[in-house]
């Protein structure tokens, strides 16, 4: 069977530059289930595409021996190619072992069987020049758009907070392990009050290999953060909820107090994933079902602002 070496062990991270925000990752050469794999050395790389989703460089970052971890700073690598905009990396893991059997890391290599990696995740981190970090762990999903007939999305968060201080990105990426994959992914989303009222009914579209920010405190009308202000903490809270029929997007919540040099981060689980007991066939279902009645209500939503718009 041949496979790529690229798609591995290999994790998506977002260059947030426009937010102000550098970017490291923690790579570890340890098997997180401890008896999968013995211990070796890993050779870790790194993709660096523009902001129009376009591959301008492929650098090697370094080896993490046996049974150990490594950060890499990535936005200090990144800057020369894209020094301002928003753009999209990717971090690669590969056995070193394997790469003695190819030519190029670009190559294909033929097994008898698909390695599996699983919980192989990378250390996600962002930071303000001389702030603190937040971070997340995770890794891109096996087969991520690897046909797009099969790849959607549904996520929910609460991680959304706008205040005089902190406000709330939400970073979205089309990413996929296939390198001729060409899917815009269409996005619809809303914001909803701790109430439940809907304040916000939106669409965006993620190019290939490319991320979009959603930047809560501009599409937020200032006037609904003001009303849903808590009078004891300053904060506007709301809920996110959004569906693309087109791709599977990776998305995380960015919480940021550039003031304070503080910043958060978290990810969404695909709901499905919640789900107990773990039946796939009810899992599938139930996003499915659960997609429709969102698609519905958005879709209801956007009909009647176009009309008040008339």
């Amino acid at each position: 069977m041949r496979i790529s070496l690229l798609n591995l062990i290999s994790t998506p991270v977002p260059v947030l530059n426009t937010i102000g925000l550098n970017l490291r990752v923690g790579l570890s050469s340890e098997d997180p289930t401890v008896v999968g794999h013995i211990p070796e050395t890993y050779t870790a790389y790194l993709s660096i595409y523009s902001p129009e989703g376009l591959l301008l460089d492929r650098l090697l970052l370094g080896s993490i021996p046996p049974e150990r971890r490594r950060f890499f700073d990535i936005s200090a690598i990144t800057h020369a190619l894209v020094p301002a905009l928003d753009h999209l990396s990717v971090v690669h893991r590969i056995p070193t072992k394997l790469l003695a059997q190819v030519s190029s890391v670009e190559d294909e290599i033929e097994l008898p069987t698909v390695p599996e990696y699983p919980l192989f995740r990378s250390v996600v981190e962002y930071s303000y020049p001389g702030g603190g970090n937040g971070s997340v762990i995770y890794e891109t999903p096996p087969g991520l758009n690897a046909s797009t007939s099969s790849s959607n999305t549904l996520t929910f968060t609460c991680q959304t907070l706008l205040s005089a201080s902190v406000n709330t990105f939400v970073v979205l990426t089309n990413y996929s392990v296939n390198p001729s994959y060409s899917g815009v992914a269409n996005y619809h989303f809303a914001l909803h009050s701790l109430s439940g009222e809907r304040v916000v009914t939106d669409n965006v579209t993620i190019g290939p290999f490319a991320i979009r920010i959603l930047d809560l405190a501009h599409i937020i009308p200032r006037e609904v953060v003001q009303r849903e202000m808590d009078p004891q903490d300053g904060l506007s809270t709301f809920t996110f909820v959004g569906y693309s029929e087109d791709a599977s997007i990776v998305l995380f919540a960015v919480n940021a107090a550039p003031d304070l040099g503080a910043v958060a981060v978290e990810h969404t689980h695909p709901p499905q994933s919640y789900i107990i007991p773990s039946d796939p066939s009810y899992q599938r279902r139930a996003k499915t079902e659960a997609q429709i009645q969102w698609k519905s209500i958005l879709g209801q939503q956007i009909g009647a602002d176009n009309r008040g718009n008339e």
